[in-house]
This record gives structure tokens, C-alpha cells and sequence, in this order.
């Protein structure tokens, strides 16, 4: 078995609607579960278990692309921090160093100004029946904690949009590429240079007069006598602008487009806002934010009978792997109870997600002030959707609200 070749099946075959992709994940996990795709040349894996053991086995499936795709001086430089994209021993080094800076309690202490800044932003929209889901809450929420939590100035967010964008996107457009070849990633480069420079000057300033905020954390923290150089902090700035402010804005919009599809749901929420978290578990696994994470294999590998060669690039589909009915019973139902809920929305392994516990805080505070502050909500016409090649959440997401005219502690 070869894997190769289903006539019709490359990703490049498949249009940017995410109900396509459902079905041709599904299809693919029942008769193609490894397959190689000739169109784009990388290697797609659909089946839970396939996925889990893959993000767990960094020996053999590497996160470090750097030698297979050439960096443009620019986005080379704040890649030196992306810790996300190393192997051991530098990950480990890197995410040590992050990990004493941005802590668990750093998160918790988050909890009241995030709740304050999701009741700021409701208070603005002044009781509108109608209401821009992105540009009024499920954007700026999650920015304005990463620019406070940075300590850098709030007039500069619209430049923050701009990077985080080139970062996040890496110049692919609406072409079905996961992996971002060197010609996209030269196109962001006066994006990703002008972002250098801005927090290149602040880390700087900060080394030498640290305060409390998290690059002075950055930019003093030890272990074993090693420090994080000034590009290394860099990258974990970059990292922040991106996973602590889109996929966030993404998670948030993927909740209330299915919430809207399920008002049972809403009212359980309503009635029951302990059952808040597990919901945001199922929103992660019903209708993740990242469709696919890249590996390279470091060696000869066989999956499903299949031969995958060293060097090649595998594309482990999350949110394939989330609806795969041999590990979720009744996978394709939305299901705010279910437990377990061992989704990989968040990834599995030393690339999990270091900032999932500040996404899941905000998602959680977000859905209980609104939970709190409207009777009920509807989605309204206009609704514009991400690539779900790419990305799966909303560009803008038009909503009917009705406000409660008092305001019940939840």
C-alpha cells in the first residue's frame, strides 16, 4: 500500500467551505487514513490515533522545518524564539526559560481584568440589537490582555492587527497551502522587519530597566545559569500577539456560531454557567481553530501499512482527528457534557500549548458576560468566514441580541 494518488482527494481538490472539508475528512479516515498528496507534496494523517502518536513522538516526527523551508532574514530572526517550531534540547531550553516568566499564577491573576475588560466592551455596544461580534468583543478582549500583560502602548493596535496577521498567515492567501513556502514568507517581510524593530527597541529598554510586566520577566529570568537572548524574547512576543489574540478571537467565534445553532445549549448555559468549561472543551473538539499542525519525519516511518520516507512533511489534521468516531462516540454531535473530552485542539506532548490555559480563561469569561448580559442572541445575515484550509472562525460575525434588563450574578 502506497497511500498515494486517490484521484480527487488532494486538499488542493477540496474548496474553502468547512462542511466540504468535514466530509472529506470523514471520507478520508474511513478509506485513506495516510495519503500522500501529489498536488502539494506532503502527507495527510486523519485518524485520532494516528494524530495522537504522532505529536507525541518528537523523535521521529519533527516540529523543525528550518532546513527543508528557507527563512527570510526577517522572519528568521523572530523565529529564533518560536520555541513551537524547535526540537529538544533547544525547545526545552526555551520553553523552560518562557515557562518560569509566564506562569500559571501570571494566568490566574489574569481572571479580574479579563472579566472588567468583557464587561467594558458589552457596556460599549450600549444595549445594540444589533452587535459585530469580532471588531466589538471577540477581538479586541483578547488583545487588550496581551498588550497589558506586554505593557505596550494601546494606540499601537492597529499596527499589532498587521503583524499578527503576517505572522499568523505567513503570505498564504487563498491557495490551499498549510506550509508556507520561502516566496510567502518573503512577502510578509516588511511586515515581520518593522514588528522586529518595534519590540526589539522595547526588550532593550526593558533589560535594562525591567518592571513587572512580562517582557521585563522575560528579559531578567534564569535557569542554569541561562538567560533568553533579545530575538528569543522576540519570538515569544510574536508567539503571544498571534496564539493569545487570533486563535483566541477564532475559539470565541467558533462558540457563538455553534451556540446560535444550539439555543438548547445557550438557555443549559444560561441556567447552569458551571457547565461553561466543559462546553468550551466541546467547542475545541467540535469546531477547532487549527485545522492541521505540520511535522517532518526524521526518519523512515510506516502508519496504517503505509511507508512514509524521512524528510517529508506531514500534515496531522486536528480537527479530523477530533471527529473521529473511533475515539469520540457520536463524534459528530455537539455535546456540552461530553467527558472524557481528550480532544487535540490545543495539540499533545511538549508542543501542547503553553498559552491554552489563558484562551480557555478568556473563552470561559467571554460566553458567561454574555451568557449573563443577553436573553438570547441570533446570528445575523453577513456572516464572513476564515479559509478553513487555513484557519476555521469568523471574519465578522453579525448578531441579534436581546439584553437582559437586569443583570443576575452567574
Amino acid at each position: 500500500m502506497t497511500g498515494k494518488a486517490i484521484p480527487g482527494l488532494s486538499l488542493a481538490d477540496q474548496p474553502p467551505d468547512y462542511e466540504a472539508l468535514v466530509a472529506w475528512w470523514a471520507h478520508m479516515r474511513e478509506f485513506a487514513p495516510v495519503h500522500y498528496d501529489e498536488k502539494l507534496g506532503y502527507w495527510h494523517v486523519f485518524r485520532y490515533e494516528d494524530a495522537a502518536t504522532i505529536l507525541n513522538d518528537h523523535t521521529a516526527f519533527s516540529s523543525d522545518m528550518r532546513d527543508l523551508i528557507p527563512q527570510p532574514e526577517q522572519f528568521a530572526t523572530v523565529a529564533k524564539g518560536a520555541f513551537l517550531g524547535f526540537d529538544p534540547p533547544q525547545h526545552k531550553k526555551l520553553r523552560n526559560l518562557v515557562s518560569k516568566a509566564f506562569t500559571p499564577r501570571v494566568t490566574a491573576e489574569l481572571e479580574p481584568r479579563i472579566e472588567k475588560i468583557a464587561e467594558e466592551l458589552l457596556d460599549a455596544m450600549g444595549g445594540s440589537e444589533k452587535i459585530e461580534l469580532i471588531d466589538q468583543l471577540a477581538y479586541p478582549l483578547p488583545l487588550t490582555v496581551i498588550v497589558e500583560l506586554l505593557e505596550i502602548p494601546a494606540v499601537d493596535r492597529f499596527r499589532f492587527k498587521k503583524w499578527s496577521n503576517a505572522l499568523f498567515f505567513q503570505g498564504r492567501t487563498d491557495e490551499p497551502v498549510i506550509v508556507a513556502t520561502p516566496e510567502m514568507l518573503q512577502s510578509i517581510e516588511p511586515a515581520i522587519g518593522e514588528m522586529n524593530g518595534y519590540f526589539l527597541d522595547i526588550i532593550r529598554k526593558r533589560r535594562s530597566r525591567p518592571g513587572t510586566d512580562l517582557i521585563s520577566k522575560l528579559a531578567t529570568v534564569e535557569s542554569n545559569g541561562e538567560r533568553l537572548a533579545d530575538e528569543e524574547i522576540l519570538g515569544v512576543c510574536g508567539f503571544l500577539l498571534v496564539a493569545g489574540h487570533i486563535t483566541t478571537t477564532m475559539m470565541l467565534s467558533n462558540a457563538v456560531l455553534l451556540l446560535g445553532d444550539h439555543p438548547e445549549h445557550t438557555a443549559t448555559l444560561r441556567a447552569a454557567p458551571s457547565a461553561v468549561p466543559a462546553a468550551v472543551e466541546e467547542v475545541l473538539r467540535y469546531r477547532g481553530q487549527l485545522p492541521a499542525a505540520p511535522r517532518r519525519t526524521r526518519q523512515r516511518t510506516n502508519l496504517h501499512g503505509v511507508s512514509i520516507p524521512p524528510d517529508e512533511i506531514v500534515l496531522v489534521w486536528l480537527t479530523s482527528a477530533n471527529l473521529d468516531e473511533r475515539y469520540f462516540p457520536t463524534a459528530d454531535r455537539f455535546d456540552i457534557a461530553r467527558t472524557p473530552n481528550h480532544h487535540l485542539a490545543l495539540g499533545r506532548g511538549i508542543h501542547y500549548c503553553l498559552g491554552a490555559p489563558l484562551a480557555r480563561l478568556e473563552l470561559r469569561i467571554a460566553l458567561r458576560a454574555m451568557l449573563r448580559r443577553w436573553s438570547g442572541f441570533t446570528v445575523g445575515e453577513g456572516v464572513r468566514l476564515e479559509d478553513p484550509r487555513h484557519t476555521i472562525g469568523a471574519k465578522e460575525l453579525p448578531l441579534h441580541v436581546r439584553w437582559e434588563d437586569e443583570s443576575p450574578t452567574l
